[in-house]
């Protein structure tokens, strides 16, 4: 009887104690700072569009985004992640297509060389290395072409926007944060971790630069 009471008991103390971790963690991602994106830059995006197999995929030059302050930061030795995000947007400025590709990179700075591992949101990746900024510019600007789906559903007038951001809130970070949650033991470190991934300091930095108008016939035809 003692030992059916002290198993409920048990059982209701780790209910309270997920409970109390969840509501914590919803603090905590309501005190993270919102990226604050830059106005957009006044020059057009340079793209190169192509179709494939009816497909628009779009490579983008991210050059001015790769300036001085983001070389700082990427040169500190600390791992850091670059999300890109090309997207194509109406007249109305509202999505019509969208491709995400994430870029972790760190510096070692004995060999000042520079390890890139890019992300696919499909899972794959692929690894490069870079000696120097100089390197590691050239890659980082002009990144393979994004697919950002059938041509045919797109309008017939829109343009592409690239967006840069620093050291988002990676999905992997929010898996690794659900799978802490589940398995609340060690409460305090985890409210650590979570504290240490929600509450940095300062917001990301995000880049915007939008190219001119595009039309979808001229670039269907042949």
């Amino acid at each position: 009887m003692h030992a059916d009471v002290a198993t409920q008991a048990g059982a209701e103390a780790g209910r309270a104690g997920r409970a109390g971790l969840l509501a914590a963690a919803a603090l905590l991602a309501a005190a993270w700072p919102a990226p604050s994106p830059r106005p957009l830059d006044a020059a057009p995006l340079q793209v190169d569009c192509r179709v494939e197999a009816g497909r628009l995929r779009a490579a983008v030059d991210l050059s001015p985004a790769l300036d001085a302050e983001l070389a700082r930061a990427l040169g500190s030795g600390l791992a850091h992640t670059l999300r890109l995000t090309v997207t194509a947007l109406d007249a109305t400025g509202r999505t019509a297509a969208a491709a995400q590709r994430d870029v972790d990179v760190r510096l070692d700075v004995w060999t000042e060389v520079f390890a890139l591992t890019i992300r696919e949101p499909d899972g794959a990746a692929s690894s490069r290395l870079a000696p120097g900024w100089l390197a590691a510019r050239d890659l980082l600007a002009r990144p393979t072409p994004f697919d950002l789906g059938p041509l045919a559903g797109l309008p017939e007038r829109f343009t592409i926007e690239a967006r840069l951001e620093l050291d988002p809130v990676t999905g992997r970070q929010l898996e690794k944060i659900r799978q802490q949650l589940a398995r609340p033991a060690g409460a305090s470190s985890l409210l650590g971790r979570l504290a240490a991934v929600l509450l940095r300091a300062p917001p990301p930095i995000v880049e915007r630069y939008r190219s001119a108008d595009l039309s979808r016939s001229e670039l269907a035809a042949p």
